[in-house]
């Protein structure tokens, strides 16, 4: 069961996005599905919410063709949630001709890699704020195409002959490589990241047809004799809620199997060179729940009906411009694991203001979502005798 938890399906408003989100939502798991057509998407919350009778479900808007956009969903999400237990990228764009963004890039290459690549990072604080975290790109085996192809030193294609069947390609090629780099980079942190070709199968080739007769017959019989949407995201989930897998971070999966990868794609130099120009591209990509630390003060700890609450400003001393930083603070401490609204991590000192629970509280820090509190007396009177404040 996934009660309790997160997940983001990013694109998910059709097909297996839809029916991952659908797979999730079954069992237990709070879901957004972020997409760009609001309408879309409305009716995708919809069609989970009546297969699965679940009302945590929610829609919120992601363009993956604009940074712009990837920057204001990463701060919507980081602003009003303390973790993030799995986020799927299940769309994508297909072989299109030469066509660029208004960031000024490739298109494919931005949806199907630049983008994840920017979101997952941006999200990542919350990913590791998760005790088991899972994020899982959708890929092809379209990739093996590629050999001496591969140039991810001039993705957008002005020094290459555009060539839209290897772009593809090379995009899908990219989604497998991150997989692997990322694992490497949170190999100590308690995210887990996967690959899934959900298609699989001979019909995978169909995407370099580029007459529109064949594409048709092979689409038709695609329908006929291959996998179903729901079955297409059966490889989705289980890269996502498997146990079993939870030490195989990195991995390829088709079929709800691990499969080997050509040599090309093992190429460590590779993935870190994508990743150097992908950061390059993007620009900033620091994770939104990782700021500095600022200083504040406790002025003062109120008992409540739950515990007590702690108001807290900033430190004078502060080098802070930001008119949100500069408020007041209130943070509430009770016996369960409390959430805050912190823009910052924060270390919270002891002021010199009188306290309903006493004035010995030892300086502590915090991360900038959550406050994990313990408080083992009954007696809040006595709270700050028992109060430890874990950093998650």
């Amino acid at each position: 069961r996934l009660d309790g938890k997160l997940g983001i399906v990013a694109e998910g408003s059709i097909g297996h996005g839809r029916e991952t989100a659908v797979g999730l939502a079954a069992r237990g798991a709070r879901v957004i599905l972020a997409c760009k057509d609001r309408e879309e998407g409305e009716a995708a919350c919809r069609y989970v919410e009546q297969k699965t009778g679940s009302s945590l479900v929610e829609f919120s808007e992601l363009d993956l063709s604009k940074f712009a956009s990837v920057r204001k969903f990463a701060r919507h999400i980081a602003e009003k949630e303390t973790k993030l237990d799995i986020l799927v990228f299940t769309g994508g764009m297909e072989m299109t001709d030469k066509t660029f963004t208004e960031d000024g890039q490739e298109l494919v290459f931005q949806v199907n890699h630049l983008a994840p690549f920017l979101l997952t990072n941006l999200l990542l604080g919350l990913l590791k704020a998760s005790d088991a975290s899972r994020v899982v790109y959708t890929t092809s085996e379209v990739y093996s195409w590629l050999r001496s192809e591969t140039n991810f030193n001039d993705v957008n294609w002005s020094e290459t002959p555009y060539d839209k069947k290897i772009a593809f390609a090379q995009s899908k090629l990219a989604n497998i490589l991150f997989t692997k780099e990322l694992a490497a980079r949170t190999a100590e942190t308690s995210v887990r990241t996967f690959c899934v070709d959900p298609v699989s199968g001979a019909f995978n080739w169909m995407t370099y047809f580029d007459n529109k007769v064949a594409k048709t017959i092979v689409s038709f019989a695609k329908h006929l004799f291959l996998k179903s949407e729901e079955e297409e995201a059966q490889s989705i989930i289980y890269c996502c809620v498997e146990e079993t897998i939870k030490d195989q971070s990195g991995r390829f999966y088709m079929n709800c199997e691990e499969r080997a990868l050509e040599d090309f794609a093992l190429d460590k130099a590779l993935s870190e060179n994508l990743w150097n120009v992908s950061e390059d591209i993007v620009g900033d990509i620091t994770g939104l729940g990782e700021a500095s630390i600022e200083t504040v003060k406790i002025v003062e700890l109120v008992e409540t009906s739950d515990g007590i609450m702690v108001k807290a400003k900033n430190d004078a001393g502060s080098s802070s411009d930001s008119e949100d930083e500069k408020n007041d603070h209130n943070i509430s401490l009770t016996k369960e694991n409390i959430e805050t609204t912190m823009r910052n991590r924060m270390t919270y000192e002891e002021g010199n203001s009188e306290s309903t629970v006493g004035s010995n509280l030892q300086t502590t820090t915090v991360t900038r979502r959550v406050v994990k509190t313990i408080i083992s007396s009954s007696q809040v009177s006595s709270a700050e005798n028992n109060l430890t404040i874990t950093e998650m």
